[in-house]
């Protein structure tokens, strides 16, 4: 598939490397939802799963991951779920030519829905003629080591299921059932769980390449809220993160303007906004 010096083709394993490369430059955080699926679809290599890359000079200029829901077997999909769309897609390109190449190999007639975080991307979205609906996400945010502006933390406590007890009588319960690799973090006042996070890696544990972990969950008990525990417990985890050489990912809706204060106040800025799409090429 061709569209000027851009050449489209399916991803392969072999591919991995210089894929995450790109990824990376582009960047790791607003990206760690596209890696993530990459690297399990080029590890599965299931029917359902389209991994696409373009390249222009022997160079990549875009990726993008294609979940097609109509090969998806029912048993495996969660009982009742229906999508509501033919396919998914995740992707990210360096301009908008790539973009315009990419989408050629796209199904015609069918409703794709788009989740993008790149705002060249979204922009030509916009315009795109069949577009049926756009959805307005969360704000996403990260930090470096040499913007980070850390606060007085020595109040926080990696919590576990052993501590379930210090969230009893407390507004929000955690799930320990599917924690995974998640982390979750707190502070104890009055024999309680007063405020916590949970921190979860998003990107795949590959090789000694730098991970995405999200900060998220977070909820301090209304008693206990405008006494800067939240932003002592963002620290934390953010700087813990950040010594393990991985990028933190902070989100929040986009009208927390509390969560995004505090999140700035620590040296964030915001690199995307969510953005949905369901588009039917025609």
């Amino acid at each position: 598939m061709m569209n000027a010096k851009n050449i489209i083709s399916i991803a392969s394993r072999s591919d991995w490397e210089n894929i995450f490369a790109f990824l990376d430059r582009q960047g790791l955080a607003e990206n760690a939802w596209l890696i993530g699926s990459v690297f399990a679809a080029l590890q599965r290599d299931e029917v359902w799963d389209t991994v696409l890359v373009c390249r222009r000079l022997h160079q990549l200029v875009s990726v993008a991951y294609m979940l097609d829901q109509t090969k998806v077997p029912v048993e495996a999909r969660a009982p009742g779920y229906n999508p509501g769309h033919d396919y998914d897609v995740r992707m990210d390109a360096e301009d908008a030519s790539a973009v315009e190449a990419m989408i050629t190999a796209f199904p015609s007639n069918q409703l794709g829905s788009f989740q993008l975080y790149n705002p060249l991307i979204q922009t030509y979205f916009e315009a795109l003629p069949g577009l049926v609906r756009r959805e307005e996400g969360d704000f996403y945010f990260t930090v470096s080591l040499e913007r980070f502006c850390p606060v007085v933390s020595e109040e926080v406590v990696e919590l576990t299921e052993a501590d379930a007890g210090l969230f009893e009588g407390c507004e929000r319960q955690p799930n320990w059932e599917y924690m995974g690799e998640s982390r979750r973090f707190g502070i104890v006042r009055d024999g309680k769980a007063v405020t916590s996070l949970g921190s979860t890696p998003l990107t795949p544990a590959a090789e000694s390449k730098r991970r995405v972990r999200t900060i998220g969950a977070l909820y301090t008990e209304t008693p206990y809220r405008r006494q800067g525990l939240a932003k002592r417990l963002v620290s934390h985890v953010t700087e813990f993160i950040l010594r393990d050489g991985d990028a933190p990912l902070y989100w929040t809706e986009p009208d927390n303007a509390a969560s995004q204060a505090l999140a700035q106040g620590l040296g964030y800025w915001q690199i995307a906004q969510g953005m949905r799409y369901l588009w039917r090429k025609v």
